[in-house]
């Protein structure tokens, strides 16, 4: 088979086989597939379309709400396969993401082309995120009202499918009832759609609001944290005109406001404008993410016959997944979040003031640590958002870390007793072990934070089982003073050996990520353990050029490829290599004294790296380490203290 991936190449590769895990992967990294019979092989015929769709094993979708006139068609699969929109050759169908006027639409679209048209007939597609961001920087009050409110779609409905019109599909059909009594029913369980019926015997709708503007997060555990435009908006302001409805009239804001046909018509002019159009050959498929691309029907001359099949989520695997120790793990819930982005509290200047704003800019989670000093600071500028009512203490996520210098049993309740004193805070989110090194203990009355050395000014390593130190951070979970534990600066090897005996399992790793230490084998390793990864110094040698631990020649800001993907994207280059993590489904932390630029490295969804841009910044891995206590303990304390090799 082979695959094209349609938003970002016009060249096929060839694949063996699409398994549910491979289609998953590929819809939610590339949007749009395009998919064909190797050359030499006969075309994909309907069977095969059919065949291939089911063995996807997706769920059933119910074909409910939509306005096309479809007819079902019989193929040897347990699937339903409809006719596409059966509107008549010489009108164009506009762009929508297919029922993105009901609830919960569809999450994959399928199209199969069993006779291309004379002319014309192309099927066109956007990405919906363009869109989004096209509409939030040209109109930003329209934006922000689709954001509060969502749409409301009004529609009359015949008795019968009228074949002439593209949004004809009879009441009967639209609602798969065969009697008003239960098509009452069902429109009454709707709360807040309204609908009365007309002299001539049609049916009129106003929908509920409607979500206009949705954030996809992931897709089974695959980052994508895009805003996407997803509605019928313009699909119903440029095709919803027949004898019963006028397209002018046919949408408002959710709360009942006008819409402005002016800035409607840029929307529709800017989407025809940036569309790829594809001209459909003898066995195609089509194989589209509907959460992410929207789609539409040029006009043409001759016979033409498509197809489509539309399905929910996957349904899950029976297959037993292992961790790496190999005991079989089910949970994988803490590889999603709702948000990515995380502000670090390393190295700031006034960290009670930036903190402040950065819970002001939207920033929800933290990464703290007793060495950077400045957690006393940290919680006054959390209370201060607090109090003032821009956040409560459950919108925040709070992690914190465990010092070297207190890994014994007994220290371990105190080194975060110290943390939730200095940050004023009754637990934290998550405690981690911030590096697998045990030290000396130096009391905190004495000394704090100890950093590197003891009272005497020494580094001093010292024998500890960091298996009891994992059940003591097992303890704090079950006294609620964390929700959540795990490590830092961990290898795969470390990981293992908590596993091993862990009662509760780690939430995350944190660890050094960024284009030149892209840690591949350890984001797989982490994550198919249901770990997810957070990423520190993202930027690179950025913040290491002060220490001496960095040179400028490290500087990504500044790689020809890293501005090449900014000036394409006409984004920072902060933002790519951010951006660049998110995609890679790691959690970045980031960190800047600026508001303005603390609100520009949270403007990351509304743009997404290519699979071409993805591989250049992969190619600039070099496995360079700049935190690292193989290379500064020596110099810096007199100890030799590698961990990664």
């Amino acid at each position: 088979m082979k695959v094209t991936r349609l938003f970002e190449t016009d060249q096929a590769q060839s694949v063996e086989s699409i398994t549910q895990e491979i289609f998953i992967e590929m819809s939610a990294k590339h949007k749009a597939l395009l998919l064909q019979a190797d050359d030499g092989n006969e075309p994909f015929t309907l069977d095969d379309f059919a065949t291939f769709a089911e063995g996807l094993g997706l769920t059933h979708y119910e074909y409910v709400g939509g306005a096309a006139p479809r007819r079902l068609i019989p193929t040897k699969a347990n699937i339903e396969v409809f006719t596409a929109n059966e509107a008549p050759p010489d009108q164009l169908i506009p762009f929508h993401h297919e029922l993105a006027q009901v609830k919960n639409p569809p999450q994959y679209l399928f199209f199969y082309c069993d006779l291309p048209s004379e002319t014309g007939g192309e099927t066109a597609l956007i990405d919906s995120t363009l869109v989004y961001r096209y509409v939030a920087e040209t109109f930003p009050e329209f934006m922000d009202k689709l954001k509060t409110h969502g749409a409301r779609y009004k529609r009359v409905l015949p008795t019968e499918d009228d074949k002439e019109s593209p949004i004809g599909r009879s009441f009967y059909s639209c609602y798969q009832v065969d009697n008003k009594a239960d098509l009452e029913a069902k429109l009454n369980d709707i709360d807040g759609l309204e609908y009365k019926w007309m002299p001539d015997g049609c049916l009129q709708v106003i929908t509920e609001p409607i979500p206009a503007i949705r954030m996809i997060e992931q897709q089974h555990e695959h980052g994508i944290y895009q805003w996407t435009f997803h509605n019928s908006v313009i699909a119903a302001f440029v095709g919803w005109q027949d004898c019963r409805n006028d397209r002018l009239k046919s949408i408002c804001f959710g709360n009942n406001d006008e819409m402005d046909l002016d800035v409607l018509q840029s929307i529709a002019n800017f989407m025809e404008d940036n569309k790829i159009s594809y001209k459909w050959k003898k066995g195609d498929i089509f194989a589209l993410n509907n959460r992410l691309v929207m789609h539409s029907r040029n006009a043409y001359t001759g016979a033409r016959r498509v197809y489509a099949a539309m399905f929910g989520d996957a349904i899950g695997s029976d297959k037993v997944k292992r961790d790496g120790v190999g005991q079989a793990i089910t949970d994988f819930s803490a590889l999603s979040v709702s948000d990515p982005t995380t502000f670090g509290m390393w190295r700031l200047d006034n960290p009670e003031e930036t903190v402040y704003n950065a819970i002001k800019a939207g920033y929800r989670r933290f990464d703290s640590a007793c060495d950077y000093g400045n957690e006393t600071e940290t919680g006054k500028g959390i209370r201060r958002a607090i109090n003032e009512g821009i956040v409560k203490r459950e919108d925040l996520y709070i992690t914190t870390k465990l010092w070297n210098t207190y890994h014994a049993e007994e220290h371990v309740p105190l080194a975060l007793d110290k943390c939730l004193k200095d940050l004023g805070l009754d637990y934290v989110d998550e405690f981690l072990i911030h590096f697998p090194i045990s030290m000396e203990y130096v009391p905190i009355e004495k000394k704090y934070p100890p950093e590197w050395t003891n009272l005497n000014g020494e580094m001093v390593l010292v024998k500890n089982d960091i298996n009891a130190t994992w059940r003591a951070m097992e303890r704090l979970v079950e006294a609620g003073k964390t929700r959540h534990i795990g490590l830092s600066n961990f290898n795969c090897q470390h990981i293992r050996q908590v596993l091993s005996v862990a009662n509760i399992r780690p939430t995350s790793l944190q660890v050094e990520c960024h284009p030149h230490l892209s840690q591949v084998k350890l984001l797989r390793f982490v994550r198919e353990s249901g770990i997810r990864m957070s990423a520190f110094s993202v930027m690179g040698g950025t913040s290491y050029i002060s220490l001496g631990m960095a040179t400028e020649t490290d500087l990504l800001f500044e790689h020809p490829i890293v501005l090449g993907i900014s000036q394409k994207h006409q984004k920072t280059a902060a933002q790519v290599l951010l951006r660049w993590a998110i995609q890679r489904n790691t959690l970045p932390i980031n960190k800047s004294s600026s508001l303005e630029r603390m609100k520009e490295n949270r403007a990351l969804f509304d743009f997404y790296l290519t699979f071409e841009d993805m591989t250049a910044i992969d190619g600039m891995n070099k496995n360079r380490r700049y935190n690292d206590p193989g290379d500064f303990c020596e110099p810096g304390m007199g100890t030799f203290c590698p961990i990664y090799e």
